[in-house]
């Protein structure tokens, strides 16, 4: 069976069909990985977001990269983690819709390549463990689909957090 990969690296230059961006729901700049693509990427990228309407969170739209190394950018609406209180499960559940979303249409799409960011792990602040374990359940059924699932993580703390949750709750 094959694994999810999971790697300190630059999203924005990864060679896949397709990488994912945590998007604000009127796919405009946001913050973190969004934001970063917005200044890479400019206008061409403000101009293919104005026209896909407004993005629910849990649902998925997609672009072209323009002139990324990857060929798409899936743009998903992740939830705002709000501390661990009663609406912890809604929070978690909504992040794996996420996850679903941007696979069901990559599947679609004939994408068969994904580099995914920490979903929510960003600015909305889904502690590490938490969003690895959500992402890693989710991907896991869809290793066999697809050529290739990488999370691409921008510090050794959080890689240290997902690789010691994959081999906890997913071991090969």
């Amino acid at each position: 069976m094959s694994t999810v990969e999971i790697v300190h690296a630059d999203l924005t230059s990864m060679p896949v069909d397709a990488i994912v961006c945590p998007a604000h729901k009127h796919l405009t700049r946001g913050q973190g990985v969004s934001a970063q693509l917005f200044d890479l990427i400019g206008p061409p990228l403000v101009d293919a977001c104005s026209v896909l309407g407004e993005c629910q969170i849990g649902e998925a739209r997609l672009t072209s990269a323009f002139n990324l190394p990857a060929k798409h950018i899936i743009h998903t609406v992740t939830p705002q983690w709000s501390g661990g209180d009663q609406w912890v499960a809604n929070t978690l559940k909504l992040l794996s819709q996420c996850y679903e979303s941007v696979m069901n249409l990559a599947e679609q799409q004939k994408i068969r390549s994904i580099a995914f960011p920490a979903l929510g792990a960003g600015t909305n602040k889904i502690p590490h463990p938490l969003a690895a374990h959500q992402a890693l359940e989710v991907l896991q059924e869809y290793t066999e689909r697809f050529d290739r699932l990488v999370i691409c993580l921008h510090s050794d703390a959080s890689l240290k957090s997902w690789l010691d949750t994959q081999r906890k709750f997913f071991p090969q």
